[in-house]
């Protein structure tokens, strides 16, 4: 398993937007590279969302990667993030699901999920074998 080295200033970025009575769902920003994956950036997605569900829109999702061709975004899509509001950290099995269809693209996508309530967070990735993997403390780096 490869380890996730995450910025500071992502986590609090994704913090601050999650403190909010719904889930919330956005992109994380970053490259492969130092012996695991780097996430420096985090967009936000700005799409439907409840209480228990969060939809990250299309379009939104098509000017990201158009910014990132054009060079407007420095790094890739390396993952995605949403927000359980005082349920705990895991992935439904809406969310594996979403984790797969990202996954097609690589296999080095990651999912955060928050509890912005209980103030945890999880890092979470599929692997075909040994299927739904959360990655130990000792995998996650925040720099």
């Amino acid at each position: 398993m490869f380890k996730v080295k995450l910025k500071a200033s992502v986590l609090q970025k994704i913090l601050e937007y999650t403190r909010k009575p719904y889930e919330q769902i956005g992109l994380l920003i970053g490259k492969l590279g130092e012996g695991g994956l780097i996430v420096t950036d985090v967009i936000h997605g700005e799409g439907f969302s409840t209480n228990s569900c969060t939809v990250f829109p299309s379009e939104t999702l098509a000017k990201v990667m158009d910014d990132i061709m054009k060079g407007k975004i420095n790094g890739n899509i390396v993952g995605w993030y949403h927000s359980h509001i005082g349920c705990g950290v895991f992935m439904s099995n809406i969310d594996v699901q979403t984790q797969l269809k990202l996954q097609q693209f690589s296999p080095y996508i990651i999912a955060l999920v928050i509890d912005p309530i209980a103030g945890e967070f999880g890092i979470f990735s599929y692997d075909h074998y040994y299927g739904l993997i959360q990655f130990s403390e000792d995998q996650i780096e925040i720099f």
